[in-house]
């Protein structure tokens, strides 16, 4: 995509209301509540998860949906580093805008396939032991959809503080389990643009986002899927 698509003019309101450092303070905030909940979460969540695994073997599902529900559990470990950032998430984040010149339009995108992740099929989360691996995946995927020419996997490898053969296996990954649903139209660029906006202005009042944001066109062709799962 031309970044002129996702131009400074296509932020609700000024250009200068979404900066760079409003931008990474913003969503660095949403992430660390993001980390909080799904933590918490998790923990909760922990002897259930136990006592499901051990129904499944009870269960008989069919072999190609148990293949596929394996292969994306293989995709989303794949993210999981088990070590935590050394610096917090802001200046993390900062680094990609200081050494890739990653720009806002980037950001905002990232942050749309993250919430696209946590609402597929493989319910993917962040927390601190993928926080690394995943952030620097989705701002490279969106750096590629948002710019016209980018640094090369090796820079965003190098300012993520990953290999780079690892980056390039973590952004397929990170590709499928998104679906391959890159495209960010306008009117959902601005949609999170403005939750980022009343981010900024409720100050710690967070409000996250109920649904998820599509485009027209994507609401069309998810239709007859939907149909197709009904009935089935």
């Amino acid at each position: 995509m031309a970044a002129s698509e996702l131009s400074p003019d296509a932020f609700p309101g000024t250009s200068t209301a979404l900066s760079p450092p409003v931008v990474i303070s913003v969503l660095a905030s949403i992430l660390e509540r993001h980390i909080a909940r799904n933590e918490r979460a998790m923990a909760a969540a922990s002897r259930e998860d136990r006592e499901a695994a051990s129904d499944c073997g009870d269960n008989e599902d069919d072999s190609s949906s148990s293949a596929a529900a394996a292969t994306r559990r293989r995709r989303v470990r794949a993210f999981d580093s088990g070590t935590v950032l050394d610096m917090s998430l802001r200046a993390f984040l900062e680094r990609f805008s200081r050494y890739a010149h990653v720009s806002p339009q980037v950001y905002v995108v990232a942050y749309a396939y993250l919430d696209r992740l946590r609402r597929g099929d493989a319910g993917v989360r962040v927390v601190r032991a993928n926080a690394q691996r995943l952030l620097t995946t989705a701002i490279l995927v969106a750096s590629k959809f948002v710019e016209d020419r980018n640094y090369s996997n090796s820079h965003f490898a190098a300012v993520g503080g990953l290999a780079a053969a690892e980056l390039g296996a973590l952004e397929l990954d990170f590709l499928f389990l998104v679906q391959f649903r890159l495209s960010v139209c306008t009117s959902v660029f601005q949609s999170y643009c403005r939750h980022l906006e009343r981010e900024v202005s409720h100050g710690a009042g967070y409000r996250r986002l109920e649904k998820p944001l599509v485009c027209a066109g994507e609401a069309r062709a998810q239709r007859p899927q939907h149909r197709q799962a009904a009935a089935a």
